[in-house]
């Protein structure tokens, strides 16, 4: 594989709200697997039925990487819950399908795991597009869907679906939360590259919006198209304008372009700040090396969070798969926990009793707080920017030291509006 493709994966892990495809077969298998704390106890006692978890990876391809770190999430959440009984009496079970990341492929393998399989709670599932599609289904199948990747902010928006639940932060409070990092970071004067897409126009606008009210300036708005691999005649406009933060919205295989001729035309010297939404992240820490110690960069995940549920779930994560865990099989993970606090509080694996317990559910996060799932199916979780700093036995010798925590009643203070149920 290219790094201009595994790079690009992880655009496409980042925001998964386009359309980028794996291809590949599909299998069953069963595992087992552990619990989660909540402060609500079971309603009823457990009729030993196992909770059976349908998980559709894409199998192959650019995102196949991301889809086996959801497998593993969902694994340690397993492992960790049978060790201990199971989820309320309840024996979880994994069975795992796959798809070549096309919709339709999608609700094929979720028709039969839940149809057939009996699996009436889908999780592992990558592209927004994949969960558009499936959330009209859900009701037909008569199953819940537990989003981990998936952030296009049109899912708890006009395709929110009662049965679809969301633990990963949406591209929305991602934005916010760079916005709300704005008063502590030191530059003035700003100037924006962004790519030419909708993320990257929405991006430009919110972080304008958020300059002006901190009372900083953005002087230089441009963008570069999709695809784009020489940025020197945008450098050379950026170089000439009198900024001295950036503000980058480029992805995957672009935004290492970017990073690259920037460096070797000197572009990052003359800034206090550079700061990229979804520029630089864990998998692409070894494609860009030191070169980008000291940029800024919204983080989807603390791992070195200090409770005892993240140190768990490092612990058990490092112990079972040899490496620390990020962003995907975290998010991941959570879905577990969302998903069995709500079969301990229902005392049943029933999808209908399990959706009714999720309102109003206390859950413990791996950020150290307790939090709980909106009425458009959003978890309300913290958002955090973080600096890239060397860090022994990380991903290139990097990693991420928290700057900035935005709490959910900012990130999403109210349900969107274009959610109707």
């Amino acid at each position: 594989m290219s790094v201009r493709i595994k790079v690009f994966a992880a655009l496409a892990a980042l925001l998964v709200s386009g359309g980028l495809a794996a291809c590949g077969s599909s299998s069953n298998d069963s595992s087992g697997g552990s619990s989660t704390s909540s402060s609500s106890s079971s309603s009823a006692k457990s009729d030993g039925k196992p909770l059976k978890i349908g998980l559709i990876p894409p199998s192959s391809g650019a995102l196949a990487v991301f889809g086996t770190d959801e497998l593993k999430g969902w694994q340690v959440a397993a492992d960790e819950a049978n060790a201990a009984g199971g989820v309320d009496g309840h024996k979880v079970v994994l069975v795992k399908s796959a798809t070549d990341g096309q919709p339709a492929t999608t609700i094929r393998a979720a028709r039969k795991l839940a149809t057939q399989d009996s699996a009436k709670f889908i999780g592992a599932i990558m592209t927004s597009p994949e969960h558009a599609a499936l959330s009209k289904q859900l009701p037909a199948i008569g199953a819940l869907n537990f989003n981990s990747t998936g952030k296009d902010d049109g899912l708890i928006g006009a395709d929110c679906s009662p049965d679809a639940f969301r633990s990963v932060t949406g591209s929305a409070m991602d934005v916010n939360a760079i916005a709300d990092s704005l008063s502590k970071l030191p530059a003035k004067t700003w100037a924006i590259q962004a790519v030419d897409y909708s993320t990257g126009h929405s991006a430009a606008a919110a972080f304008t919006a958020a300059a002006k009210k901190a009372g900083k300036t953005v002087v230089l708005t441009q963008y570069a198209p999709l695809n784009t691999s020489d940025f020197g005649s945008y450098i050379s406009k950026l170089k000439s304008a009198k900024a001295d933060g950036l503000f980058a919205v480029e992805y995957g295989a672009d935004g290492v372009a970017f990073v690259n001729q920037g460096v070797q035309f000197k572009l990052f010297d003359q800034y206090k700040t550079v700061l990229g939404f979804n520029m630089v992240s864990e998998p692409l820490f070894k494609t860009l090396g030191k070169k980008i110690t000291g940029f800024y960069n919204n983080v989807g995940y603390d791992v070195d969070a200090d409770n005892p549920l993240n140190k768990q779930f490092v612990a058990e994560y490092k112990k079972a798969n040899g490496v620390d865990p990020y962003y995907v099989p975290a998010d991941t993970y959570m879905a577990a926990q969302i998903l069995f606090a709500a079969v301990k509080k229902a005392g049943s694996v029933d999808p209908d009793k399990v959706k009714a317990a999720l309102k109003g559910l206390s859950v413990p996060d791996l950020s150290g707080q307790n939090i709980s799932v909106g009425a458009d199916g959003q978890a309300l979780r913290p958002s955090y920017v973080g600096q890239v700093v060397a860090k022994a036995g990380g991903p290139g010798g990097l990693g991420f030291k928290i700057v900035s925590t935005t709490p959910a009643s900012k990130t999403h203070p109210s349900d969107s509006p274009d959610c109707k149920m």
